[in-house]
């Protein structure tokens, strides 16, 4: 062992020793180029022998051999940040080089009480077994120590809804869940393995005391179920609810209730078991002596200079934890509820166990500590949507941004799933939906427009191809993007980040929607509650709201957000006793903690509007986001541009001769600043062909469509100028849109 610390050495030792709170902190430090740090030396090979492990560049199944790495590392460097106890090894690449990454670890001082002040050791782990006391005691640390979303669920509605089954893992056996009990969730993949579930056939038996711990039941009770009733005793609870037992499968009535509740269910579990790890339901949670197979834990510990310990951990890319790299959980339409809505987590991952809740993050291989406070992921900052009365349209987007992008066995599900997310957020959205878009803002939702190139979702069944509307997101997939700005603009002053970017976009009403349960149905008006309050306003109607006070500009001139007709300023704004620390421009709608909402599954929209053919013309390159298309009319006048959903195929810039004509659909009005301003918030306003309108850019909404028969579906989505397409040979239509 190494008696005297090189300057190698000596950086990797500062930063470990470094606490882990600090105004000082020392966030990274290069360590060098890879032939600096990992070149063998005479003098001192403790740094090399942990950075090549840290970088799994010592291991026999490395396909990256240590004496090439040494060539193709351009630096590597060693990061401590806030919310990681350890320290990270990273190495940055050379562009040259055939392997564009390595593995990432983390290193710790092993807990010691003569650590530092402030510092976070890392516990040496069994490598096959975890300590059966951790899940009851981060449980009981939890409930002793935190409030908010830790305790309860703030909407008493929600608090209400209960499973309609559950399993007692003490009777072994299916029970009507209990009024008020507690209860564990699980949350996993079920993958392609056959496993039992609650039929109608056997709904009796599975009540019978005992059942469960049967080994006859043909298929099998999964593994990870079994192992979960197992940690169940562990937590001191109860009950479990997992859904392939807890739901009856072949009762579609009951199922369908059941489905729409599972934000809630997720939502009031005391704990939810999170099988990350495994690509099935019978991979099992691993790692608790009697209960679940062993586990195989990896750490690595390393001496240094002066008798100093460094504890090596393999963690993953994007969080910086133990977890798979790949793992099927985080790929999963279903899951992401699962995961969006649990308050108390119990990850299985990695081959390691942590706890994550709304105050706190503890991981099985770091020292317990109150200062460990969870990571603001996508799951955790959009939790901040259920705490809110008021519209909170930006936590909408980014929930929707991150759900659509994941897989389902059977895209069809596509909305079903999202109806448990959207049952409780109803709260935060100002009402109900319809197939995923909230109707208080309806129209500016329609437009929503894909990030990147969407692919059109097609039922595995045929006979539900109607579950994914191509007017929705859900009858695609890919990630999109909504005008949250715009659907928002009735707030002026907040006191959290509600509505990012400027309002340079504004999204207004043109025609009046309905939607159909089927073609033949009458169909039902949609009200766009926020949208018409703040038509009223514009108009001098609003302002008298029961409960509202109008207020001077200048009693508070300070505006975090801009006014909703900033060509037409306002001298007043609004407040509501309810919601302190909100500004208003204009009175909206707002629900109350007894409201309940829901998800309109509605397959088909309705209105009268007008149609016009144009053709897709040259590319229009943006920064951000996929190209658009112009289109030019039958004269090759400029009309406007297109983004069609399923993207571009041309390669190149070039532009090209113009195709067959198109048929587009006026749903909207819309207006921007033109290129006066420094931000035009439409990348086509800068078009060299575009009419010049002074100050403002008016223009129509349209959508590409494609009629069979009497339905037509949409293909993508545009902007039109509004003087050169009311030029157009117009026609009047009564659409329906499938």
């Amino acid at each position: 062992m190494t008696t005297a610390a090189c300057d190698i050495c000596e950086k990797i030792i500062l930063l470990l020793r470094a606490p882990h709170i600090s105004a000082h902190r020392l966030d990274m430090i290069s360590l060098g180029r890879g032939n600096e740090v990992l070149k063998a030396s005479e003098r001192c090979d403790s740094h090399q022998r942990l950075v090549a492990s840290a970088l799994a560049l010592d291991a026999q199944e490395s396909s990256f051999a240590l004496s090439e790495a040494i060539n193709f590392i351009r630096q590597i460097r060693i990061v401590k940040l806030p919310s990681k106890p350890g320290a990270i090894v990273v190495a940055d690449m050379l562009s040259s080089s055939p392997v564009p990454k390595l593995p990432l670890s983390a290193l710790y001082i092993p807990e010691d009480p003569s650590n530092p002040k402030g510092v976070i050791g890392g516990r040496i782990l069994h490598p096959e077994w975890i300590d059966l006391r951790l899940p009851v005691m981060w449980k009981d640390a939890c409930a002793r120590l935190h409030d908010g979303l830790c305790k309860s669920h703030p909407f008493h509605t929600l608090a209400s809804i209960t499973p309609a089954w559950l399993i007692d893992v003490r009777s072994q056996c299916l029970v009507r869940a209990p009024d008020g009990c507690s209860y564990v969730a699980l949350s996993y993949v079920w993958g392609n393995q056959r496993t039992l579930q609650t039929l109608r056939s056997n709904q009796d038996q599975l009540q019978q005391p005992g059942s469960l711990s049967l080994s006859t039941w043909e298929p099998p009770i999964s593994t990870t179920t079994r192992n979960a009733m197992g940690v169940v005793n562990l937590l001191a609870e109860r009950y479990l609810w997992v859904d392939t037992l807890c739901i009856v499968q072949d009762d579609e009535s009951q199922k369908h209730r059941e489905l729409a509740k599972m934000g809630a269910i997720y939502a009031n579990a005391s704990v939810t078991i999170m099988a990350v790890q495994g690509e099935h339901a019978n991979y099992g949670l691993r790692g608790f002596r009697g209960i679940s197979e062993p586990r195989r834990s990896r750490q690595v510990i390393h001496p240094m200079a002066d008798g100093l310990r460094a504890l090596q951990c393999p963690v993953e890319a994007e969080n910086y934890e133990l977890a798979c790299e790949c793992s099927p959980y985080a790929t999963r339409g279903w899951t992401y509820q699962e995961h969006l809505f649990s308050r108390r987590k119990l990850i299985f991952d990695g081959d390691s166990l942590r706890w994550e809740c709304s105050a706190a993050i503890w991981r099985e291989h770091v020292e317990f500590s109150t200062d460990l406070h969870p990571i603001h992921n996508n799951i955790t900052s959009c939790q901040s949507i259920f705490g809110s009365l008021v519209p909170d349209f930006n936590a909408f987007q980014e929930i929707l941004r991150n759900y659509n992008i994941r897989n389902f066995t059977y895209p069809e599900d596509a909305l079903e799933a999202f109806a448990g997310i959207s049952s409780v957020m109803g709260w935060s959205v100002g009402g109900n939906l319809v197939a995923g878009l909230p109707i208080a803002s309806f129209d500016t939702f329609l437009v929503w427009q894909p990030e990147t190139r969407m692919v059109r979702r097609a039922a595995r069944e045929p006979e539900k191809k109607y579950c994914l509307p191509s007017w929705s997101w859900a009858g695609w997939s890919g990630s999109v993007k909504m005008d949250v700005a715009s659907a928002s603009d009735f707030i002026r002053n907040c006191p959290r980040v509600m509505a990012w970017g400027s309002r340079s976009v504004r999204v207004t009403r043109l025609v009046s929607w309905k939607y159909h349960l089927t073609p033949e149905s009458p169909g039902i008006p949609i009200q766009p509650s926020i949208l018409k309050c703040r038509e009223e306003w514009l108009e001098g109607r609003g302002g008298n709201a029961p409960g509202w006070t109008m207020h001077p500009v200048s009693k508070n001139p300070q505006a975090k957000y801009e006014m909703s007709d900033p060509s037409s300023p306002s001298p007043v704004f609004f407040r509501h006793p309810m919601h302190p620390g909100f500004d208003f421009w204009y009175p909206i709608p707002l629900p109350g903690h007894g409201d309940t909402f829901n998800d309109v599954q509605a397959p088909y929209l309705s209105c009268r509007t007008r149609r016009a053919s144009l053709f897709p013309a040259e590319k229009i390159q943006r920064i951000y986001g996929p190209p658009l298309l112009s289109l030019r009319d039958q004269a090759g006048i400029w009309v406007g541009a297109l983004q069609p959903d399923d993207g571009i195929d041309e390669p190149d810039d070039a532009a090209r001769e113009p195709s067959e004509a198109i048929v587009l659909v006026e749903i909207a009005k819309g207006f921007c600043r033109d290129t006066t301003s420094p931000h035009p918030g439409l990348q086509e306003v800068d078009h060299p062909e575009k009419p010049k309108s002074g100050d403002w850019y008016e223009y129509y909404w349209v959508m590409w469509v494609e009629r069979t028969h009497s339905i037509a579906y949409r293909k993508g989505l545009g902007r039109v100028c509004k003087p050169v397409w009311e030029k157009q040979t117009r026609e009047e239509v009564e659409l329906m849109l499938g």
